[in-house]
Parts: structure tokens; sequence; C-alpha cells
């Protein structure tokens, strides 16, 4: 498929609306013209938002770098709403245990964008969520002895929700940051809306299965109106104090099968209860979005799974369709790339309204997969990481005193000290601050090329063509990067193991008057695994402009030269793969598609092994939702989750000479405590090789690297790598000499 300046119009103005927001296109500036581009960096927090040398964008004259990155101003994408966390009640709870000038630091340092991270977008919860430190879970109307039902909504009230200083936190954030937003979710419907009149969740077997569960309270078919009503009561009550909410979301999760607050709506309910709540929100004269959906990746749709809700279909009633102005997303089950597709196929935006994932990796990702926010949840505990009551049990007579005693969720982003009073933060805060402070609802994305030499990034420009490049370095020394645009470019260093922001004017060419460049049609490839092929790309422009290419989105081992076009295929995995290349003169853009044949070879010595890449596993469903897990901060980005004791996944090698060599397995383990002999390598015949530990290495994208010596026979011969225990990541193995 090709795309020209044309299509991309349309577009941009199916998803979002966002050219109208980029304003008419800028002419070229003076071709011999140079911009100043200013920048920032962290790398922890001794080295928090740190100025870099400022250097200029010019003319392209293709100067020497490690790597390019291609912005396409042509290609525009999705508007940005924050980056942000949840004021879920625990959090909340333990901020308040902080002296008042503590707390007052806390939150400057998070939210603030001129001294701190400059966090903006923040997730209410309406009443009880699944998370929180005080029992009783509690709606907001709870009735008293004797009565059983209250249409008229006369026991309303916010009082818990003020008695736990969670207004009162809303106000501190909005001191330090008044251009800080808030959208708000709900858990469960009121017990007496509810079909079996219970606001705790309420699970039973589902029929003809062994394990699996549905949820049983549901949303009376009767109290959908009185449910749109309750929303807009909330959003009138925190009006009154202040505040407002910009959106809500439809509920949390619905149809989870858990015992802490939840409700099941189906399908016809959701679409119901959208227009409900859009046509009350409409007569009390506010202006409040309604994302739908607000679950996982997998709920949404996916084709390979019979089990998924597959709530898409909310949006075939042209009512709710209508209703809807957007939809959000957990991250537990599925491909992230959901949130892209359903972006390009509905043209509504999209949201990551709740994630555990601090990793400044994810959220340049998911922002490059359309994300318009990235939203975190309950990120201040104390330091035991408690108290909370949250189960993954589907025991109906959990005891709640009980799950309260001993659940911690450790190493959040926030760790309040309870006995000094005092707080301390994730190295993550300040790589999320290169994203927060220096974007905000004027900026929309535009496309630019996929991750390469060990960079990544993500590109953001307001309707006067200011831009906002962010980069992410990965490598472990510090990396030249040449960043072209429309025929001009600058070349800057980044910082090892840091995450830099550039900003500076740019020159967006006129499509006017413009002929867009033509990508020649490229033969069908074939490639061996391991092996390097080339192919080139090539283009024709009748304006003469200097064309770039790129790629959005690529695997790992495929790489293409912004200059040349020549693609350089090193692939890691086998099978057919379909590669898609863009060239751009920065007014208009083609596109072509590359199928990729690759078959399989044992690794050579000194090749990564992804994880991915098995050629035989057991224990785990494959296609399921918790197998190969998309995890921007892993080689290739993805790894193999999930993992539990007796499973296995087998891996092809070619061993040129018998020889005893190092086995470096990465990994990551996020549970807070290590994992000892919990991997080892077997032959072929089963005889273990070699066992390996897994440390602690401090959540499930911080990767590291353990080492095993291993005896290895001469020749093309298969190992397995065995799971002794579970609880851990793996990105990759690899088999070196020395």
């Amino acid at each position: 498929m090709r795309r020209s300046i044309t299509a991309a119009v349309v577009a941009a103005t199916a998803a979002g609306g966002v050219l109208a927001a980029a304003g008419p296109p800028a002419t070229a500036g003076a071709p011999g013209r140079v911009a100043a581009v200013t920048g920032t960096y962290s790398a922890g927090a001794a080295r928090a938002w740190q100025p870099l040398p400022t250097t200029h964008i010019g003319p392209d004259r293709g100067a020497a770098a490690d790597t390019t990155v291609v912005i396409d101003p042509s290609a525009l994408r999705q508007r940005y709403a924050g980056i942000g966390f949840s004021l879920d009640e625990t959090s909340v709870s333990n901020l308040w245990k902080l002296t008042p000038a503590e707390r007052d630091r806390a939150v400057r340092l998070l939210v603030d964008p001129r001294t701190g991270a400059g966090l903006d977008r923040f997730r209410l919860t309406i009443g009880s969520p699944d998370l929180i430190e005080h029992l009783p879970f509690w709606s907001y109307d709870e009735l008293p002895a004797g009565v059983t039902e209250d249409f008229g909504l006369r026991h309303f009230s916010i009082r818990r929700d003020i008695d736990a200083h969670i207004v009162d936190t809303i106000k501190l954030i909005q001191r330090h940051n008044p251009r800080a937003t808030f959208f708000a979710s709900a858990w469960s419907a009121p017990a007496w809306m509810k079909t079996n009149n219970r606001f705790t969740g309420e699970v039973a077997p589902r029929p003809g299965t062994t394990g699996s569960y549905f949820q049983v309270g549901r949303l009376r078919d009767d109290c959908i109106d009185v449910f749109a009503r309750y929303y807009v009561k909330y959003l009138r009550a925190y009006a009154e104090h202040g505040v407002r909410i910009d959106a809500l979301t439809l509920l949390n999760e619905p149809g989870i099968d858990v015992v802490y607050p939840a409700m099941d709506l189906s399908i016809a309910q959701q679409q119901r209860l959208a227009v409900a709540v859009k046509r009350e929100v409409r007569r009390a004269g506010l202006g409040t979005d309604l994302y739908v959906h607000d679950f996982n990746f997998w709920d949404w749709r996916d084709p390979n799974s019979a089990d998924t809700k597959n709530y898409h279909r909310i949006l075939d009633d042209p009512r709710a369709r209508e209703a809807a102005d957007a939809i959000a997303f957990h991250p537990y089950w599925g491909d992230p790339a959901v949130m892209r597709d359903a972006y390009e196929q509905t043209g509504k935006p999209v949201h990551l309204t709740e994630t555990s994932d601090l990793s400044p990796a994810t959220i340049l990702d998911y922002l490059r997969l359309d994300a318009s926010s990235y939203v975190m949840w309950a990120q201040t505990t104390d330091q035991d990481g408690g108290t909370l009551h949250w189960t993954p049990s589907r025991d109906n007579d959990v005891d709640w005193a009980e799950v309260g005693r001993t659940t911690r969720w450790p190493n959040r982003l926030v760790k309040v000290d309870t006995t000094s009073r005092t707080f301390t933060v994730r190295d993550e805060l300040y790589a999320m601050g290169q994203f927060a402070r220096y974007l905000g609802p004027e900026h929309v994305r535009v496309e630019s090329s996929a991750a390469a030499g060990g960079i990544s990034n993500v590109i953001f420009k307001d309707r006067h063509d200011r831009f906002v490049a962010i980069l992410g370095n990965g490598n472990p020394g510090a990396t030249t990067v040449r960043v072209v645009l429309a025929g001009r470019s600058f070349t800057a260093t980044v910082p090892a193991n840091s995450y830099a922001t550039y900003r500076w004017q740019g020159d967006v060419p006129s499509p006017r008057r413009n002929h867009a460049p033509v990508l020649h049609a490229v033969p069908d490839v074939v490639a061996d695994q391991y092996a390097t092929t080339e192919v080139r790309l090539s283009a024709e422009d009748a304006d003469r402009d200097r064309l770039a290419y790129y790629a959005t989105d690529l695997p790992d081992g495929v790489g293409v030269d912004a200059a040349t076009g020549v693609v350089r295929i090193h692939p890691a995995t086998a099978g057919r793969q379909d590669l898609r290349f863009r060239v751009t003169d920065g007014a208009a853009h083609d596109e072509v598609t590359v199928h990729l044949t690759v078959r399989p070879r044992g690794a050579p010595v000194g090749e990564k092994i992804e994880a991915e890449s098995y050629v035989a596993q057991h224990g785990w469903t494959d296609g399921g939702p918790n197998f190969v897990e998309n995890n921007p901060a892993a080689s290739g980005g993805r790894n193999v989750g999930w993992t539990a004791a007796g499973n296995w996944l087998r891996y092809r090698v070619d061993v040129a000479r018998a020889g005893t060599y190092d086995l470096e397995l990465r990994v990551a383990n996020g549970t807070g405590a290590a994992a000892p002999d919990a991997v080892s390598l077997r032959d072929a015949a089963g005889a273990v090789l070699a066992t390996v530990s897994v440390p602690d290495t401090g959540g499930w994208a911080a990767y590291r690297s353990v080492h095993a010596r291993v005896a290895l026979p001469a020749g093309d011969q298969e190992v397995t790598l065995f799971c002794e225990t579970g609880g851990f990541n793996v990105d990759y193995l690899r088999l070196t000499t020395g």
C-alpha cells in the first residue's frame, strides 16, 4: 500500500481532528537559515533535568552520527493529554502521613513543571476502588437502615473523599501545576443499583470450565439512568470544591472476575449507559468527555482468542459511538498495538488510564502507539509497601483484614517513611519529567523513525511548528544522533542511559504546489535467520527535494539508512513478516510494503536469541494473553513472562566448535525477592548443563544479565531453558566465547 499527502491528511483528520489543531502549514525558511536547538536530559536524581549544549538546525549535509532520527511532519497523529498517576485513597493517605512541609515538597517535585517533573494528568475514583488503606469499601450513596433504594439520590455524599484529604490533595496539585487535569472512574455502582445488592465483587465458576469465573453482580437495567445521574452528581459535587473533572470512564474494567469492588456490564448495557451518561452531562451543561472500555488491550479486540470480551462492539451502536469521546486502555493483558488500531479504526483518541509500569521506555512506546495520556495506578505506599486491600483471590468471603495485613506493593514511584515522615522517589520520575515538563495540550505528535542504534524517540509539534523531541538512549555510552526534518538536520550527543528533550523552531514546507515523492515497489525478500541481507529502496521526487527514508516500526535486526534507502536485514525471528517503509520530503510521504520470509536457522555463538524465538515451549498457551509480552524495555520490544515452575522454552543453536561457553541470560524480576537456582539450561537429552539464579532487579522492565558456564558439543542442536521456579521475565539468551 502507498500513501501520499492526500491520504495522510484524511487519516489525520479522521483520527481526532489534529490537522486543524496543527494550524496552517508554515512555509519553508531561507535555505541557509539555522535555528537554535536547546535540550535537557535526566539520568536519575543526581542528573535530573540538566541542560545540554545548545546546537543548531540547518541545511542537512549528512553529518556523521551513530544513528539517525527522521521526523515526518506530513504525518500528524494524536494530541498530548498528560502523564500522571491516580489519587486513590491509599496513595493520598500515605501523602498525608508526611509533615505538611514534606507533603508540599513531594507534590511540588511530582507536578511542578518548573522545579519538578511536571506530571499533569490524574485519575480520581468515584467511590472506593480496589486499593484502599481504610476499610470499609464505600460508594457515594450508602443507604441508612430500612432504606432499600434511592432513585432520587438523596443520600449522595462525597464526605468520605473530603475526610480522606482527596480534595485537599487535588488543591495542592492545582497550586503547583495549574494546568493539571483530572478524570474519574467508578469500580462499581452503589450496592442497591446492582442485581446482587453488593458493592464488592462476587464471583462464580463459569459453567463447563475449570478455574474460570464470572462477575455475578450486574447493574440493574432499571438503574442505568440513575447511575448516569449519580455520575453527574459526582461531577457537580467536585465542581463545588473548584475541581473540574474533564472526563469520566464508563466503568473500571467492566465484568472483571474479582471480589474487590467490581461490576458486570453487558455490551448492551454499556451502550445504553454511554448514551445516558452523555445525555445527563449535556443536561447539566457540562463538557465532560466520556471514555469507553477502560480495560485491557486484549479485552478490546484480540483475533487470536475466543475468550476476549471484544468490547469494541460497544461502538457498533451508532448512538453509543457518538456518545464515546475516547477509548481507555489498561496494559495487563494483550498487545499495545491495539491502541493504534483503535485510533485509526474509530478516529477516537485513546488513553492509557491505568498501569503499574514506571518505565520511561514504555511511556515513549505507548505515545508512539497513539496514546494521548499515560496514567499510573497507586504510586504512593509506605516503607513496607502497604497497607492495601487488594487481592487476586476469588473467595467471596475473603478476610479483608488479613488481606490488608499481608498485601504489599513495594517499590512504587513514591515511598513514604511513616516513622521519619519523609519520602523518596524512584529515579524513573526524572525521565518522566523529560516528557511532562515540556509537553502540553497544544502539542500534536508527528510520525518519526523507529528505534535504532539504542536510540528511541517520540516527536511532537505545536501549531506554530515548535518541535519537542524526546530521545531515549539505552546505550551504556553517550550516543551521537542526527535528527532530520524536511531537508534540515541537527546533531546532538545524548548522554548514556538517559532521556533527553530537545526543542526548536522548525521549518515545515508547505504541501501547496509540492509533488509528493513516490516509492517504487520492492520484490518479495527471502532471508536466512541470523544472516544479513540488504535491499535498496528507491523513490522519485519531481521537485528534487532532499528525501529521507524511514519506518515507524521495525522488528529487531532490521534497519534502514535514512539517506540511501538501504535496508539491512539481520533477522532474529523466523517466519513471514511485512515491513513497511516510508519516504518523505517533509510536506508529503509515500509508503511501500516489503514482504519478508525468514528461513529458520540455528543461532551461531555470539548471536542474541530472543526469548520469543523459541522452536517449542511447554506450560503456556500459544496465542494467550499472558505469554509473549510487549515490553519496550526488552530487546526487540518483547519478553516471555508469567514463568512458572516446570515451564520450558526450546531453542536452536549452531555451535561451530565444541567447547565451554558463557551463557548470558537477560532477566527481570519485580517480585521484590531473588529467585535462587531459578533457571537451568538443558541439552536435547534433558541433562542439566547449568543453573542460574535470578536476582531482584527492581521491576519487570529492569533487565539484568546473569551468567553461567556451559559445555556444548559442535553442531546444530537444541537446548532448553527450563524454569525451575517462576516469577521472572526472560528477554534473551546468548552464548559467547571467553
